[in-house]
């Protein structure tokens, strides 16, 4: 898929899936795409995305999380709004492709502000720093109950179960 196919950028970021639903970040763009075409393009011009530099998107219970390069993570519900996060919406920058679904979890990789956790159960955000080599998240992996956090000072791995506010 080009620009000419309905993309606004041929420069691709980031994806998501969720069924049908395709989720394609482009230069200053969040694409949705159903059966490979272009729904609609979301952009701080025409809609309340508060951030044009995406870099990351996960669906989350029927809805979409989107992480951004100064804006942190933003909600877009299935009606196409977007919505804050209360400690996760804000001068923060996730990194490039660094968001992980759990069944428990959502996990934001951040630049020098540590990893972003959303308890699902509760839907509250909180920040994870201790114990991290570095402060800058730059990849996540979950493995046999095992969190992955990758900085740029090296790996650590975490319980999941043991992550908590």
């Amino acid at each position: 898929m080009y620009a000419f196919h309905g993309l606004v950028n041929n420069h691709g970021y980031a994806l998501g899936v969720s069924g049908d639903v395709l989720m394609a970040v482009t230069l200053g763009v969040l694409a949705q795409l159903e059966k490979g075409k272009v729904q609609v393009n979301y952009t701080t011009a025409t809609s309340g995305l508060k951030h044009n530099w995406i870099t990351a998107v996960v669906p989350v219970d029927g809805e979409w999380m989107v992480g951004t390069y100064g804006a942190g993570v933003l909600g877009l519900d299935r009606s196409g709004h977007f919505h804050s996060f209360e400690n996760a919406t804000g001068a923060i920058e996730v990194n490039p492709n660094a968001m992980l679904v759990t069944g428990s979890h959502v996990f934001a990789g951040t630049l020098g502000k540590g990893l972003y956790v959303y308890e699902r159960d509760s839907g509250r955000w909180f920040v994870m720093d201790r114990g991290l080599p570095s402060a800058n998240v730059t990849a996540l992996a979950l493995a046999n109950g095992y969190l992955y956090v990758g900085t740029d000072n090296g790996l650590v791995r975490v319980r999941e179960r043991t992550v908590h506010p």
